[in-house]
């Protein structure tokens, strides 16, 4: 197959708003069926890619499902980032319950200052770290503005709530230094309540930290085909 075959493939893909790194997968798959096509039924490439075309026509169709997304989409879109949120939340569980966990530990089996000491140590690492890996990586979480004409992930549009809760929930600094011994306690109701709201941040911040570590793991991988095949934005 031609350079200007792949492109033509390439381009169509592109059409259908495929991000990038799922993009790199299907247009494997497309090559490797165009390919086989021309050998097996002695087609030549536009008759093969028309095949192609029509065999996939059912996952690739762009549509609006009704959702609260105007954008038309398709099925394998659909399913590609139904796949990478539950990845994502699967690991927010372990790691946001076992940050939940280790909270309620702590409450139980050493003196309360230290614990409240520890506690706002762990809230300020959590809400602290995705700021610093964002610093460390910035160069990739900034790579999307250097291909604002194409969908890089999904994950980018995770990686970005990282900004939101850090900034609204300095309130659990205020609100821990000035807990009493028993805030957490469940056979009151603050208590029930306090423990969602911690249960709560510690999910959200584990939700954005997966977030930025699949989204640097994706983007890397995708970075030399992007180079060699796309331009980066004026």
């Amino acid at each position: 197959m031609t350079k200007e075959q792949k492109n033509e493939v390439r381009d169509y893909l592109l059409a259908k708003k495929l991000p990038i790194d799922l993009m790199m997968e299907v247009e494997d798959h497309f090559v490797s069926q165009i390919n086989e096509l021309q050998i097996e039924n002695n087609l030549s490439f536009d008759d093969a890619f028309n095949a192609a075309i029509i065999s996939w026509h059912d996952d690739l169709k762009l549509f609006w499902d009704g959702n609260w997304s105007l954008e038309n989409t398709s099925v394998l879109i659909k399913k590609s980032t139904r796949q990478k949120l539950f990845s994502i939340l699967k690991k927010t569980a372990v790691f946001g319950a076992s940050g939940y966990v280790l909270m309620i530990l702590c409450y139980l089996f050493i003196p309360f200052e230290i614990f409240r000491i520890c506690l706002i140590i762990m809230v300020g690492l959590l809400m602290i770290f995705p700021f610093i890996m964002y610093l460390k990586e910035k160069k990739y979480f900034d790579l999307p503005k250097k291909y604002k004409d194409i969908r890089l992930s999904t994950y980018q549009n995770l990686v970005t709530i990282f900004f939101i809760l850090p900034m609204s929930s300095s309130w659990i600094f205020r609100f821990v230094i000035e807990s009493n011994k028993g805030f957490l306690d469940i056979n009151h109701a603050e208590g029930i309540f306090v423990n969602f709201l911690l249960l709560f941040f510690f999910m959200f911040e584990a939700a954005i930290i997966v977030s930025q570590q699949k989204y640097l793991e994706i983007i890397k991988k995708i970075i030399p085909y992007l180079q060699e095949n796309f331009k980066t934005s004026n």
